[in-house]
């Protein structure tokens, strides 16, 4: 429990700092809500767990608020966004399921959309484009886990996104799109309510090429209490509030990059690659309405790092803004095989 409020203390210590607006060089892009790309799909993992998800359908919503200045002047009235609202289907299919080797394939389709209430008078074709079209993420993705003993297994996981406001479903192999992620992790599992482990994640994108090393640590307090943590991404106390429900509170970080190409009439498009990072202290519940059937709720608040449009071409002007901190809720359905299916050999 300690180690657990030392890691949350740490995390959102620096999401109050978010007002500086400055995204702290150790976090990585391009990483998922609630760390997903950092986690392991596989076999290990302890008891009493949050649930893995095979199949997921979910939607999120964020409050709106107003694009501020961060190092570019901007001049009143602002341009301000009722909402940011999200959609996410996610599928991991099983293809080779034996006692020590797995291996899982991977479908993710992401898409997001501002609706603006007002345009100020800078960069207004730019936020036009934001306002008229989704900001996309379709990837394709490799999971594998191989166990070495009783007590300690590898996971890596390989994926390829197409990241930008595209037409279609995906466009995988243009690099304008295209972001390549690696996540290797060495794990030890001691007992069934302790796992521990370390890491690396690689990407290369559109925007640069990062490596960021990570730490997974998983522990059972009790029956009932635990932590999930994948550090520096999240930090999660969990509770298991009893059959088919778990409850879970705390911090973790996020990022997306997209490709934006801006239409401009008699001149060439401009083209930005943009980021947006933010903070989210939140709350969640799973419950379990039939035996593969669950549902999750989850609230809570977000701290905006700048969002920054970078230029790709000549003639397209670079920016950086500050979104406005804002309430958000998320809600969805997935499937989960039942404990007893996911340790059968």
């Amino acid at each position: 429990m300690k180690r657990f409020l030392f890691s949350a203390t740490i995390l959102l210590f620096t999401a109050l700092q978010a007002g500086a607006q400055i995204k702290p060089d150790f976090f990585p892009e391009d990483v998922t809500t609630e760390g997903g790309e950092l986690r392991c799909y596989c076999k290990p993992g302890i008891q009493n767990k949050s649930r893995s998800k095979g199949l997921e359908l979910s939607y999120g919503y964020f409050g709106g608020g107003r694009f501020k200045p961060e190092d570019t002047l901007l001049t009143p009235p602002l341009t301000e966004f009722r909402n940011l609202s999200y959609l996410k289907f996610d599928l991991k299919a099983p293809v080779i399921n034996k006692e020590n080797f797995k291996v899982l394939l991977s479908f993710s389709y992401f898409s997001e959309l501002y609706d603006f209430k007002r345009f100020g008078p800078d960069f207004g074709s730019t936020f036009r484009e934001l306002n008229d079209s989704d900001l996309k993420s379709s990837s394709l993705g490799l999971i594998l886990s191989k166990s070495l003993d009783e007590f300690h297994y590898l996971a890596f996981r390989f994926k390829l996104a197409a990241n930008g406001n595209y037409n279609g479903l995906g466009r995988f192999f243009e690099d304008r799109y295209a972001i390549y992620k690696f996540y290797g992790i060495y794990a030890i599992k001691p007992n069934e309510d302790f796992e521990w482990g370390f890491g690396l994640a690689y990407s290369k994108s559109f925007r640069r090429n990062n490596f960021v090393p990570f730490l997974l640590f998983n522990r059972n307090f009790n029956e009932k209490w635990g932590m999930e943590a994948v550090l520096p991404a999240n930090a999660f106390l969990r509770y298991n509030l009893g059959a088919g429900d778990i409850l879970l509170f705390g911090v973790e970080y996020d990022s997306q990059s997209y490709r934006l190409i801006v239409p401009n009439t008699g001149l060439d498009n401009y083209d930005f690659a943009i980021n947006h990072s933010e903070f989210l202290v939140s709350m969640r519940i799973e419950h379990q309405f039939a035996n593969w059937i669950w549902g999750n709720f989850k609230a809570g608040y977000r701290f905006n790092f700048s969002t920054d449009f970078e230029a790709k071409a000549p003639g397209t002007t670079p920016f950086n803004v500050e979104q406005s901190n804002a309430m958000f809720f998320q809600f969805g359905f997935f499937l989960s095989p039942p404990d007893d299916l996911l340790h059968r050999h």
